[in-house]
């Protein structure tokens, strides 16, 4: 199941854009192919926990659904 980032911050608070990622490994952020959202300066130095990579969430979104 996906998870979402549920800050409690309202968009002017919040000074980075929302991106979609990939999970790719068990962590605090999910399992292996979950969808997250999470604002870009946090999903920088998270690169081998999650992958941004669009062509990678669109994977994992495929199999999601298969």
């Amino acid at each position: 199941m996906a998870k979402t980032n549920t800050s409690t911050n309202t968009p002017e608070q919040t000074a980075g854009s929302i991106v979609k990622a990939r999970v790719l490994v068990s962590c605090a952020y999910g399992e292996p192919n979950d969808i997250i959202e999470l604002e870009e300066q946090l999903a920088a130095p998270l690169g081998a926990v999650i992958d941004t990579d669009p062509a990678a969430v669109a994977y994992a979104e495929s199999i999601q659904k298969a």
